[in-house]
């Protein structure tokens, strides 16, 4: 029986469609708990250099603060589920930080979706989506992109 699920999204119509098929499959597999998680790319270097560290910091944090009203707007999608849905903001590399996330936090099934704003680098699935699918120690559950559909 699976007791955390893991969905990660990243603001985007592609990665918010997976919702659906998370909410269901929680459901069925009646999951104790869902986590939304986001990742936030931590100031890079160049920004610093050209910015200034401060502004570098507060776009960083401006960011941080809108991804976790966007997760909180977000949790209302799933609001109707007997699961418990928590939400959580990282900064770091997305699939990296997700991986770490997992093991920190017991999570033991992941969904998402095959392309997100980080995922149009490859050709088929996204660079993120692919580094989870290949690295990911529990199951995960993938959704691709032309599959997806919007909840009402």
């Amino acid at each position: 029986m699976y007791r955390k699920m893991l969905v990660p999204l990243d603001t985007s119509e592609f990665a918010e469609c997976v919702l659906v098929h998370a909410k269901e499959m929680a459901t069925a597999h009646s999951i104790p708990e869902v986590v939304l998680l986001s990742v936030v790319e931590p100031a890079r270097s160049v920004a610093v250099a050209y910015l200034g560290e401060e502004f570098a910091k507060d776009a960083q944090e401006t960011n941080v603060q809108g991804s976790s009203q966007y997760l909180e707007r977000t949790k209302n999608v799933l609001g109707l589920m007997s699961s418990k849905v928590t939400t959580e903001v990282r900064v770091g590399q997305a699939a990296e930080v997700i991986l770490d996330y997992i093991d920190e936090a017991g999570v033991d099934v992941m969904v998402l979706s095959s392309h997100g704003r980080s995922g149009v680098s490859r050709w088929f699935l996204g660079s993120v989506a692919e580094k989870l699918l290949r690295n990911s120690p529990v199951p995960t559950f993938l959704v691709p992109s032309l599959a997806c559909r919007l909840p009402a």
